[in-house]
């Protein structure tokens, strides 16, 4: 099979390479998709580039997640053969991948390839970070990273919920897309006034969280004056700065900072919770105004050119399209 792997660290542009590889046995507990498309996401960077949370054994197939059709299921019919399934497992960037089956989504024929490549990973974190929150329809939920793809999902889940959300950005060149796709109000990071326009907009009605994919001086900012009661949820790395506070903001706050992770989140829930969380999910997904943006598709030897356009693509996705 035709794929994409790498035999030590270093930049991916440069470590990648595109070749044959042998199709792994089918393991019992597996089965075998075909794939139609993965995403290039910054957890595939942090794998080929960085320290990782899942060490590559060398040669090392990337790519995390992907959508596909199954073609071998192992003699599980629970497992249809040419069922449309997407799922969050390594060595997507392939022409054949074997799934655990407890890692495996299985998908409506009819929904779009381009929506189910994207559908294992930020969806599902958007919808569990929304779900730590809990917050009530009409209270306010603060997005660092405003214009990042989970920040766009958390936006359009929460509209659903009628809940209000600030999209905080470093720079406000989509402004109008956010506030079409739900989000109450755009602001910029780095304006001196940021606490008093978030006062105002909020305008003493309470501010449920604060979702936050930066860290550093930006978080240190929203909890001197977020709201009390408030939970802070850090689930990204995008500063390498601490966040710095004094207990008292805390402590007279009563404030909620906690750490998140999707591995961690699905590990509280049973096989039947999270079964019910996907249907949920894959509704609100195909519902025609949800927006999941793709900015390129591209074949697996045209590697070089998505990976440069995946770094630079200011809005969606971009693809490794198998299909």
């Amino acid at each position: 099979m035709r794929s994409l792997y790498f035999r030590e660290k270093g930049s991916a542009e440069n470590m990648l390479e595109y070749g044959d590889r042998n199709i792994p046995d089918l393991l019992e507990g597996e089965v075998r998709v075909k794939m139609l498309a993965s995403p290039i996401n910054p957890a595939d960077f942090m794998f080929i580039e960085k320290t990782y949370r899942v060490q590559p054994v060398y040669p090392q197939i990337a790519g995390f997640e992907g959508a596909g059709i199954i073609v071998n299921n192992g003699g599980a019919n629970n497992y249809p053969i040419n069922t449309l399934v997407a799922f969050r497992h390594k060595n997507a960037w392939a022409e054949f991948v074997n799934v655990p089956k407890n890692k495996i989504i299985s998908l409506p024929a009819n929904m779009p390839v381009e929506q189910a490549a994207q559908l294992s990973l930020n969806p599902l974190t958007a919808w569990a970070l929304l779900d730590e929150l809990n917050a009530a329809a009409g209270e306010w939920v603060l997005l660092s990273a405003g214009n990042s793809a989970v920040s766009k999902l958390l936006i359009q889940f929460a509209k659903s919920r009628q809940v209000k959300t600030i999209a905080i950005v470093r720079e406000a060149d989509q402004y109008n897309e956010l506030i079409r796709l739900g989000a109450s109000a755009v602001v910029r990071s780095n304006d001196d006034n940021l606490e008093r326009q978030i006062i105002e907009l909020v305008n003493n009605e309470k501010i449920a969280g604060f979702l936050d994919a930066v860290g550093g001086e930006l978080a240190s900012r929203i909890i001197e004056f977020i709201s009390a009661n408030s939970i802070v949820i850090h689930y990204g790395l995008f500063s390498d700065k601490p966040v710095m506070y004094h207990n008292a903001k805390v402590i007279f706050k009563n404030l909620v900072i906690k750490g998140f992770g999707i591995d961690a989140w699905m590990s509280t829930k049973t096989a039947a919770e999270i079964e019910m969380v996907w249907r949920q999910i894959i509704d609100e997904v195909m519902n025609p105004v949800f927006t999941m943006e793709v900015a390129g598709k591209y074949s697996l030897k045209e590697f070089k050119t998505a990976i440069l356009e995946s770094k630079t693509a200011k809005s969606g996705k971009v693809l490794f399209w198998m299909k």
